[in-house]
């Protein structure tokens, strides 16, 4: 038998209490075993027991919390860092991102305008103020700051994406233009702005100038996916649709773990006219499994599977991934039309019969169809791709 014992085994001992003479160094080391053996309340009651003077240990329990992901206690151990710690700048950035990664947004919002206003103006306060203004539903305030951010670093590119966000969001295309130009007068090689600016370009119908800027940005950026991608649905909507199978296969043999690439290259190739039991309706079918596979939860794809397996004769089949899209969005109208066929074809007409008349009711805002619109969707879905689907 070892002689060693592992952290995991090892008893934490009784809580150091103030004045006992153990000092800071027991108390951390006891919430770190405490943490070890998943006693976090242990841990963090441990903390009440350092002096409010010593910052330096009240930023390394804030540290530790943080490294076992317990942001709200950890933004309490920054916020009384910074009466006395060594660098109250850096304690009060820690705070105001526990603060954030807790969810506790009004927090975040607080701590970062408070360093703000004694001084510390920094683009990375003004971006941590900004995201937890939207998530907090407040997007006026989320564009000051994020103007704020490019104004004091000119080359924050994160910034300006995110005020073409909101620009995107709000429909004010001239406005995002206006923001990607001033970015991209600054960041002159930014594959993101060139693929923002074309979609605001393209949701003003002005195709053949987002098709330039989403080439400029695939060739800026070849390695990514989100430009090819848009070029491929930019040339749909000009009619060529023969570059677009071209370019879309392509993307999807250099990403083939892309939901998004298999998604959009099944739906050129269905938009071109790809039939049942043709080579190119069995691709289409493999890219819309593949897209299923990669991200369960995009609605899309499970939707135009069930058409294209209904298409096939598959109704069975079709029924399971129509009823997942439709559980999925229960706003949308069109996997509830296409389960109505399926039940129809099964000769269950009650079922169809009930299905056709709740789509008859419903008003659908989709827009399913155009690309340009689609486009929106791609960039939102492009921001939240897991890591290996996206930049890092």
């Amino acid at each position: 038998m070892s002689a060693y014992v592992t952290a995991a085994d090892r008893p934490c001992g009784e809580r150091p209490v103030a004045g006992d003479g153990s000092g800071a160094k027991a108390i951390l080391r006891f919430a770190e075993c405490a943490l070890e053996h998943r006693s976090p309340q242990q841990a963090v009651k441990s903390f009440d027991s350092l002096s409010a003077q010593d910052g330096d240990s009240h930023f390394r329990a804030g540290a530790l919390l943080v490294e076992h992901k317990l942001y709200a206690a950890a933004a309490r151990q920054f916020g009384i860092a910074r009466r006395t710690y060594r660098d109250a700048y850096l304690a009060g950035y820690d705070q105001a991102l526990a603060y954030l990664n807790a969810g506790d947004y009004p927090g975040a919002i607080r701590t970062a305008n408070e360093l703000l206003n004694q001084g510390h103006e920094t683009a990375e306060l003004a971006d941590i103020a900004a995201t937890a203004y939207l998530k907090n539903g407040q997007p006026q305030e989320a564009y000051n700051a994020l103007r704020l951010a490019t104004h004091l670093d000119p080359k924050n590119e994160d910034a300006y994406v995110d005020l073409c966000g909101i620009a995107l969001d709000r429909d004010n295309y001239d406005l995002g233009l206006e923001i990607a130009a001033i970015g991209l007068a600054h960041l002159p090689s930014s594959e993101r702005l060139y693929l923002q600016r074309g979609v605001m370009r393209a949701m003003k119908g002005e195709f053949a100038e987002a098709e330039q800027d989403f080439a400029t940005a695939f060739k800026l950026a070849p390695q990514e996916v989100l430009p090819p991608v848009s070029l491929g649905l930019i040339s749909m909507q000009m009619g060529h649709l023969d570059q677009a199978v071209d370019g879309l296969r392509q993307t999807v043999s250099q990403h083939p773990d892309n939901y998004l690439a298999q998604y959009w290259f099944a739906k050129v190739l269905l938009q071109s006219g790809a039939a049942p039991g043709t080579r190119e309706g069995e691709e289409a079918l493999a890219a819309l499994r593949a897209s299923v596979r990669l991200n369960p939860d995009f609605w899309h794809a499970r939707a135009d599977l069930g058409k294209a397996l209904l298409d096939r004769g598959d109704v069975a089949p079709a029924i399971v991934e129509l009823k997942k899209a439709a559980a999925l969005n229960p706003s949308a109208s069109s996997p509830l039309y296409l389960l109505a066929q399926a039940y129809r074809r099964q000769g269950d007409e009650a079922r169809a019969n009930n299905l056709a008349a709740r789509v008859s009711k419903m008003q659908s805002e989709e827009r399913e169809g155009l690309p340009e619109a689609s486009l929106k969707r791609i960039i939102r879905e492009g921001t939240s791709l897991p890591s290996n689907q996206s930049r890092p």
